[in-house]
């Protein structure tokens, strides 16, 4: 028969609960999981049920279950799981921006549309392409994947290990990926919208009496929506290759990767 001392119950509960607040820490912080779409209650049976079935592989450290120590030691787990969850963030939010700086060049920008996720209001494209993106995310296994990486994260950052400060600065990096990313999609659009508006404005100075600007906006709001259609046949390309690049992120920068 199976006997536990208060002892050994409390050291098993705690061994299962510091798991536990990183898993639930990173659903909380991961799109579409984390999102209101998605009740508190299920992310956190989920994250339950997870923490359950990885708890019996994962090496904890020496520790007294009551003490200040398992304060820190909590903070831990919390602050690596919406870190986690944080860097996915950054890749969605790529095309939420691209998206809204398109709208704006397309003369979209007063389409506003309520976000059901962040209960916010934004811009109608850049909603559509944020969509797009979680569309992209479920159908190529992203969210198998980043459950992977949660796994391997308690290989690379041990329970007890910490986490570095400079760990911190690479997080603020990733703001500079996520605007040039967001530039480059909407790059081809601003230039093309750029010459057209400089195209009417030679028109207008040739011919004053002529309202061009009365005809060029509605010609470059199609010209716009064309533009949208024909990239549509490269978006999952586009999702592919920055996918691509916030996993060798992670593995270069931060050294964390799948399968060792």
């Amino acid at each position: 028969m199976l006997e536990l001392n208060p002892d050994q119950l409390i050291e098993l509960t705690f061994s299962f609960l510091l798991p536990f607040f990183r898993i639930g820490a990173f659903l909380m912080a991961l799109p579409l999981i984390g999102s209101n779409l998605v009740s508190v209650p299920v992310r956190l049976a989920f994250a339950f049920i997870f923490s359950v079935i990885i708890t019996p592989v994962i090496a904890m450290p020496e520790y007294e279950s009551i003490s200040p120590g398992m304060i820190v030691l909590i903070f831990e787990q919390l602050i690596i799981g919406v870190v986690l969850g944080f860097v996915v963030t950054v890749l969605f939010q790529i095309f939420s921006l691209a998206g809204q700086l398109a709208a704006m060049k397309a003369g979209l920008g007063f389409a506003m549309s309520n976000d059901p996720a962040n209960g916010i209001s934004v811009a109608t494209l850049g909603q559509y392409y944020l969509s797009m993106a979680g569309l992209a995310f479920i159908g190529t296994n992203g969210h198998h994947v980043m459950f992977e990486y949660l796994v391997e994260s308690f290989t690379y950052w041990p329970v007890g290990a910490g986490f570095a400060s400079e760990k911190y600065y690479d997080l603020a990096t990733l703001g500079g990926w996520l605007f040039e990313k967001a530039l480059l999609m909407v790059l081809p659009l601003a230039i093309a919208v750029l010459i057209m508006n400089l195209s009417f404005g030679i028109v207008a100075k040739a011919s004053p009496q002529l309202n061009i600007f009365a005809l060029g906006f509605p010609v470059i709001m199609l010209f716009s929506m064309f533009f949208f259609w024909v990239m549509l046949e490269d978006f999952l390309d586009i999702y592919k290759l920055f996918f691509t690049e916030m996993t060798d992120w992670l593995k270069n920068v931060w050294g964390i990767r799948l399968n060792g």
